[in-house]
């Protein structure tokens, strides 16, 4: 195939994840896994809800499937794999006949569509999940700074916005709509100020947001739209009532690595201690907030297995294997489920971790 060719194929991942498939690619890659001993997958999603400007006024990349990709996805999980709790992960890996990979279902961050659109599809199919719960969105509800962002920019009819990135800021940042902007006008000038946040360029995010709802002339009720936004503890309660376990997303949602020790041991004590007056159960797996390398340590590591963790969820890419020497159930992988996986290109991306510690896909 020429490069010509190739880069007038559309969706290039589902291609290869397809051709893998239909060429017995997946199933001989997931023999090669097998051979290597027991793998755990551990999946995560954020949101189950359809993205676009009309249908979600909020950060389209949270979505992790629509609720049909969803149901397909998990139809596929649980036909391959053998989906177990976050309590029963070690000694089902290390005792039992089933050679099929394990699998774990997470959600981050708690959103409200986790109830209603992902639970009656877990419940439908028999599979457990596990919600990691950053316990401020519930007690004290509000746009998080990703959504706040991606909901004034979508709303505005601002053609430009000028945004300092703290007080004084000699070098403002320009956004340029246009008088009748398109999706993609948009997406660009909301990944644009998602930049700046993830560089750490804004020093005062409560500032910031004010300046941004006012630049771009959007009335924010912060409070009444997160309420909408994200489940309530009544939803929690019923969740665990289902057999599905809480686990926690810290308390604050901040990069716990950027805090000073004592600060991640309270977040993390906190959120725990909140949880487990709330559901009435024992939690003991938490999922670092954010995840990548840089948002945690291996201080945040020991000082969740101090404060009762015994388990441990991160963002970095990859699965887990319980029988290696150096497998830490406080720092597991994971593999961040975004829209445009299929069921196909899910199962050839954990085909390809397993067998060869990495995944094009």
């Amino acid at each position: 195939m020429t490069w010509r060719y190739w880069n007038a194929i559309p969706r290039k991942r589902e291609f290869l994840a397809s051709v893998l498939a239909a060429t017995g690619g997946t199933r001989a890659l997931e023999a090669v896994r097998t051979t290597r001993g027991r793998s755990v997958v551990v999946l995560t999603y954020h949101r189950i809800a359809r993205p676009g400007l009309e249908s979600n006024p909020y950060y389209d990349p949270v979505v992790s499937a629509t609720p049909e990709g969803f149901r397909d996805q998990m139809s596929m999980v649980r036909r391959r794999f053998r989906v177990v709790r976050p309590a029963d992960l070690n000694a089902t890996a290390a005792s039992a006949d089933d050679r099929r990979p394990i699998a774990l279902v997470t959600f981050d961050d708690g959103y409200r569509d986790n109830h209603d659109a992902a639970l009656p599809i877990l419940q439908e199919l028999g599979i457990p999940a596990t919600f990691f719960i950053p316990t401020n969105f519930l007690e004290h509800p509000c746009l998080p700074w990703w959504d706040h962002v991606a909901y004034v920019l979508k709303k505005t009819r601002v053609p430009r916005v000028e945004l300092r990135r703290w007080p004084g800021d000699n070098w403002p940042a320009t956004l340029e709509l246009g008088s009748d902007p398109s999706p993609a006008d948009r997406e660009a000038a909301i990944m644009g100020v998602i930049r700046l946040f993830l560089d750490g360029e804004v020093r005062d995010e409560s500032w910031f947001l004010s300046q941004l709802e006012e630049r771009a002339e959007v009335a924010v009720d912060s409070p009444a739209l997160g309420r909408a936004l994200f489940m309530s503890w009544e939803h929690l309660r019923r969740l665990a009532s289902l057999g599905h376990e809480i686990g926690s997303h810290g308390h604050a949602h901040v990069a716990l690595g950027t805090l000073a020790e004592a600060d991640q041991r309270r977040d993390l004590a906190l959120s725990r201690t909140i949880l487990e007056m709330a559901v009435g159960r024992e939690v003991r797996a938490v999922a670092y907030p954010y995840g990548w390398p840089s948002a945690f340590g291996a201080r945040t590591i020991e000082l969740a297995g101090e404060v009762g963790y015994a388990l441990g969820f991160t963002a970095v890419e990859g699965i887990n294997r319980p029988d290696d020497s150096d497998f830490n159930s406080l720092a597991l992988r994971r593999l961040n489920v975004g829209s445009g996986d299929s069921p196909a290109l899910l199962r050839g991306r954990a085909a390809l971790h397993g067998a060869v510690g990495r995944s094009p896909l």
